[in-house]
């Protein structure tokens, strides 16, 4: 079965619905849903993309990211949650950020969520999108987006900066 991907314009307006494989190589704009997924000691986990990965591989990402097909943002969040890393948290929506370089991209839309210690040991990445998963100190991981930008995904790094100096900080979780 082919894969439908939502297409929007450079406002994030719906345009219709395109197979997967035109966003490869033409210049169209998706939806993606990015999760902020913390534990109890306040710490992030991120995926290393699997080097099969067409966008971006080998680099760290969110706990789960997914694009939009004929659904919500928050729709896609809890399938892609399911998928990636096989458990299910309530999660809240937090801001919207665009990657769009050179009309080709996305709008991500980024939760987050808290776990429990043992929903955290329930954790079960799929290995066809990551080659291991990381909880890492938010204060670290903004640090590391800034001076090795190269190993996380833009939208990661976007992410990340954005909750620093929008201050975010703790309150959001």
């Amino acid at each position: 079965m082919v894969e439908l991907i939502s297409e929007v314009d450079k406002n994030d307006n719906f345009l219709g619905l395109r197979e997967r494989e035109e966003f490869y190589s033409g210049k169209h704009i998706h939806r993606a849903a990015q999760l902020i997924l913390l534990n109890p000691e306040d710490k992030m986990l991120i995926q290393k993309r699997s080097p099969q990965k067409r966008w971006y591989p080998d680099r760290y990402t969110y706990s789960v990211s997914g694009t939009v097909a004929d659904e919500t943002y928050e729709a896609c969040m809890k399938r892609e949650m399911l998928e990636e890393i096989g458990i299910s948290v309530p999660f809240r929506k937090l801001f919207k950020i665009p990657c769009i370089f050179e009309n080709k991209g996305g709008f991500h839309t980024v939760f987050s969520g808290r776990c429990s210690e043992k929903t955290a040991s329930l954790i079960r990445p799929d290995p066809e999108e990551a080659v291991c998963v990381e909880w890492v100190e938010l204060e670290e991981l903004h640090r590391a987006v800034k001076t090795e930008p190269e190993k996380y995904t833009p939208s990661l790094r976007a992410g990340i900066i954005k909750i620093f100096q929008e201050g975010y900080g703790k309150c959001i979780f």
